[in-house]
């Protein structure tokens, strides 16, 4: 078996091409890179270097022999990377979701389900939760739309509807519902993050201008002191409300845009786990 550091220093070798600077990548003294090579060249019972009087240099056997050594070493740090991830998870739920509604009432939830548990979430597009939860990024996914794949369980969750959210002085006050035509064309107060919903109002309104909030309190307050619209969701609308007494009309979208089912996803390996999470909700 050949040692770690022997393939670390051939590797080195390689790619800084003597010994000496590989040794001075490695900070170590280049005697000690020389009698590694002649350890690892009487390992494998081939030379992998051409000798002249003041040159050392590795042969086409020895070039094959240092990417093998790189392989290995990349594997290995890939294998310690994956074991400590892997371990990691084991004691954590990291969740990914395209819109902040649904987590709103899934972390609460998971917070008595596994109390035990650190839980992180993150909201993004739908192609990066995809890639995280493909590399374990990322556990539980909460996307809308079904993924139709053999190695993830995908569970209907819950739906959402999006509402504008205006001052009792504004011309749409009196209506039960609208539609985002009618509210083209207006300025908004939005929330920063909104995951996808922000891609639906802009998309279904062109010429409306938002002007964007990191803070949801931020939100609350502009809310409170401007005749502005917003937004909320049937899910969102008791925290907003809850930092804010403006006591704005809530009027839902008509549109079908407006409705989303949620979706939860999570590896067939993760079913067992995920069971008690996913009975809760």
């Amino acid at each position: 078996m050949i040692e770690i550091y022997l393939l670390e220093q051939l590797a080195a070798v390689k790619e800084y091409g003597t010994l000496s600077d590989a040794a001075k990548h490695l900070r170590i003294a280049q005697p000690s890179v020389s009698r590694a090579m002649r350890k690892i060249e009487s390992g494998l019972g081939a030379e992998l270097f051409t000798r002249s009087k003041n040159k050392i240099t590795l042969n086409e056997t020895g070039k094959l022999a240092a990417q093998y050594a790189q392989d290995i070493l990349d594997l290995e740090e890939k294998m310690q990377r994956h074991i400590k991830e892997f371990d990691e998870s084991l004691n954590s739920v990291s969740i990914g979701s395209v819109a902040p509604g649904p987590l709103m009432v899934l972390l609460p939830r998971l917070a008595v389900t596994v109390a035990d548990t650190t839980v992180s979430s993150n909201i993004s597009d739908e192609n990066e939760l995809i890639t995280g939860l493909k590399n374990s990024k990322y556990n539980l996914l909460i996307l809308n739309r079904p993924v139709k794949d053999e190695k993830y369980v995908c569970a209907k969750y819950l739906s959402e509807h999006l509402f504008a959210n205006v001052s009792h002085f504004h011309p749409a006050a009196a209506q039960k519902k609208i539609s985002f035509s009618e509210m083209d064309g207006q300025n908004f107060i939005m929330y920063s993050r909104v995951g996808l919903w922000e891609e639906i109002v802009k998309s279904k309104m062109p010429d409306a201008k938002f002007f964007k909030q990191e803070n949801i309190d931020a939100v609350a307050e502009l809310s409170s002191l401007s005749d502005l619209p917003t937004f909320s969701t049937d899910i969102t609308q008791e925290v907003i409300s809850s930092r804010s007494n403006t006591g704005r009309v809530n009027i839902p979208f008509s549109d079908k845009e407006a409705e989303m089912q949620f979706y939860l996803i999570y590896n067939k390996s993760d079913k067992k786990r995920f069971e008690k999470i996913i009975s809760s909700v």
